[in-house]
């Protein structure tokens, strides 16, 4: 029996839906979902847990990430219900970004180790640590074999996880738990500035200085990996990275809750260190720190009523 035209076109349509999430199953991107389709979704793929987004006791979570809000988000007018919602959004995002910054790490550890042995370094070695230098803003006028030895030994020091619970609670304080206008019109979780420019969001109601603005991203994912860009490079933080180092001697544990002191000196808003500590214990969020991303919870099945706003990382 021949197909009409368009039945062909659906069916062609739906199945390399259906092939792209069967040999890419691991994870899923959404852009502009609405609150309740989202909703729906979590419920679908199990993503429910203690206090609706601590996933005891299997501390897995599934691989669903938002490019940005729900278009609706701010209608929650639940209090509970959003404070949630926000932990469950911004969870899967700090756990994926911990996996990045390790792989990074276990990069360049091995070419420390090979280095420590005396073996000479391949060209992609050297690319690989001169790129991380950059990135992480890693310095030295040094040359040749004393160059590399100071370079690896810094990145070691800078390139390491940032514990979710550092990143969620922050967020939760610098946009009111997802309501601010820089989330909804930016993109901002941690309202990032950028100086003498045009280009971001307006202040509005803050100061009568107008030579800074809001920083603005083209998604939320990209605003948490400058966060943590921000924290394992910049000298804001250099305390926290010398903690964390001798810890992680010692330890693998990288509790949000032994690091929050050195997260507090990063705001102007007033009482930040006690709202930080509040937020973290009130809602249990350290639990997050020793979870991960399990690729098998989410299956094309979860996309045939969801496909139009799969997207691309």
């Amino acid at each position: 029996m021949k197909l009409p035209r368009n039945s062909l076109f659906a069916i062609i349509f739906f199945a390399q839906i259906f092939f792209s999430v069967s040999v890419c199953a691991e994870e899923i991107w959404l852009k502009d979902i609405p609150l309740k389709e989202l909703q729906s979704l979590y419920s679908k793929v199990g993503y429910d847990g203690e206090k609706g987004y601590l996933m005891l006791p299997s501390y897995r979570y599934p691989a669903i990430y938002l490019k940005n809000f729900p278009t609706d988000y701010n209608d929650l007018t639940d209090e509970k219900e959003r404070n949630t919602l926000f932990i469950k959004i911004l969870t899967p995002l700090a756990l994926r970004l911990n996996q990045e910054i390790l792989k990074e790490r276990a990069e360049i550890s091995a070419i420390s180790q090979k280095f420590n042995r005396g073996e000479e370094l391949s060209s992609a070695d050297i690319s690989l640590i001169e790129e991380q230098s950059v990135k992480y803003d890693v310095f030295t006028r040094l040359k040749g074999q004393e160059r590399y030895n100071n370079l690896l030994k810094e990145l070691l020091v800078r390139v390491d996880q940032i514990p979710p619970s550092i990143m969620i609670t922050a967020a939760a304080i610098e946009t009111n738990w997802g309501t601010s206008r820089i989330v909804k019109e930016g993109n901002s979780l941690y309202k990032q500035l950028v100086w003498h420019t045009d280009q971001g969001l307006k202040p509005l109601g803050e100061t009568e200085d107008d030579s800074y603005r809001i920083k603005t991203y083209p998604d939320i994912y990209t605003s948490m990996q400058e966060f943590a860009l921000k924290i394992n490079s910049t000298p804001t933080f250099k305390s926290l990275r010398n903690f964390r180092r001798e810890r992680r001697e010692r330890t693998s544990n990288m509790s949000g809750l032994i690091l929050a002191p050195y997260v507090y000196g990063s705001s102007n808003l007033k009482n930040y260190a006690g709202i930080f500590d509040y937020t973290l214990a009130y809602y249990e969020l350290i639990t997050i720190d020793k979870s991960q991303i399990d690729d098998t919870m989410v299956g094309k099945a979860a996309l045939k009523k969801y496909a139009r706003y799969v997207t691309k990382m």
